[in-house]
């Protein structure tokens, strides 16, 4: 329930803004509203979904100046992430992502998107820093939201993203710290481009 909730948020087929209400989802997904309920408090906690109290809750809106706040702060923490997984990761890690890559490849829908969340998180959780995981953690959740959403604006670059994840692995395996901290940070949309293909959302 959770996971195809969550799933059709990311995928646009809830629109952003579009109301949420419990007795409905439990009808349409043939379960019981505890579910239902449960899943909303786990979106909500998540920044998927805002939640009014004595109102229907509605699918996060876009904004694009949030977007451009989140890309911004990933920008900075996510290179010095990747720098400090250098030291930490494990061969089996690297091989999870070498899999991932692989599967990557070839792949532009809904399914590369999930593979890349998972790529990224590996890295992340190779730091072994649980505060830096956590905030990772939530800011990739409402940044996922926003990349869906300006993928679905004009497509992806995939073929560049995917070259980078090759760069990126190869520097894991080297251990090369410099490296991989300045082909994370160019792997990142400049947020001028974010905000222009969010844009195209609202024409």
């Amino acid at each position: 329930m959770l996971a195809r909730l969550r799933s059709e948020i990311y995928g646009g087929a809830r629109a952003p803004g579009s109301r949420l209400v419990q007795t409905e989802l439990a009808r349409e997904y043939g379960v019981s509203a505890t579910p239902v309920r449960e899943a909303m408090r786990d979106l909500a906690n998540e920044g998927l979904i805002t939640v009014v109290a004595h109102r229907a809750a509605r699918v996060r809106r876009l904004d694009p100046a949030e977007a451009v706040d989140i890309n911004e702060l990933r920008l900075l923490l996510e290179p010095y992430a990747a720098g400090q997984a250098v030291e930490r990761i494990s061969a089996d890690e690297v091989a999870e992502l070498e899999d991932l890559h692989a599967r990557m490849s070839g792949v532009h829908s809904a399914d590369w998107v999930e593979l890349n969340h998972r790529f990224h998180m590996i890295i992340i959780e190779a730091t072994r820093n649980p505060t830096l995981v956590g905030i990772l953690t939530n800011l990739r959740n409402v940044s996922r939201f926003y990349f869906e959403a300006a993928l679905r604006a004009d497509g992806g670059d995939y073929a560049k993203r995917d070259l980078e994840h090759a760069e990126i692995i190869d520097c894991l395996r080297r251990r090369d710290a410099e490296g991989i901290e300045a082909t994370m940070a160019r792997h990142f949309s400049p947020s001028t481009e974010l905000r222009r293909r969010l844009a195209l959302l609202a024409e």
